[in-house]
């Protein structure tokens, strides 16, 4: 795993969403065409906050990867539009950090799993980030840089 995906910490939501939202959140992101499977954790960042945050960690279809921004964009308003005011999640596309999948995944969060075959072939892909498949080259950084 990655140095900068073990610095963080991937749990179950602490503050749980109310089932009625958490269903109609989960029926929202699985009609977004553009997504794979998403986790909703929540994460702790050491020493950058006082408690984890919420945080929807998305999986796009290879597809959708051209339109990362109208992806991200249509994720972000079907979040906005299915929460209550006073709730808030950050939403992350994972395909940009692929180091992260795995401990994302132990948190064991899956709320949507559009495409199963994906999801495999991403979490194999994940197994083998750190395993030397890329040594030499710089590593790359946690966050997506915008």
């Amino acid at each position: 795993m990655d140095a900068a995906a073990e610095a963080l910490r991937f749990e179950p939501p602490r503050d749980p969403l109310d089932p009625a939202v958490l269903a109609e959140l989960r029926i929202a992101i699985g009609s977004c065409p553009d997504v794979a499977f998403a986790h909703l954790v929540d994460v702790a960042v050491p020493g950058r906050q006082a408690a984890p945050e919420p945080a929807l960690f998305v999986w796009l279809v290879p597809e959708a990867m051209g339109s990362l921004r109208a992806a991200l964009n249509l994720l972000s308003a079907t979040v906005a539009n299915v929460l209550p005011a006073e709730r808030f999640l950050d939403v992350l596309i994972l395909n940009s950090a692929p180091e992260l999948l795995a401990a994302v995944e132990e948190a064991r969060c899956l709320l949507v799993e559009r495409d199963p075959e994906e999801r495999r072939r991403a979490r194999e892909a994940a197994a083998t980030v750190g395993q030397g498949s890329s040594a030499g080259a710089a590593p790359r950084p946690w966050w997506w840089p915008f």
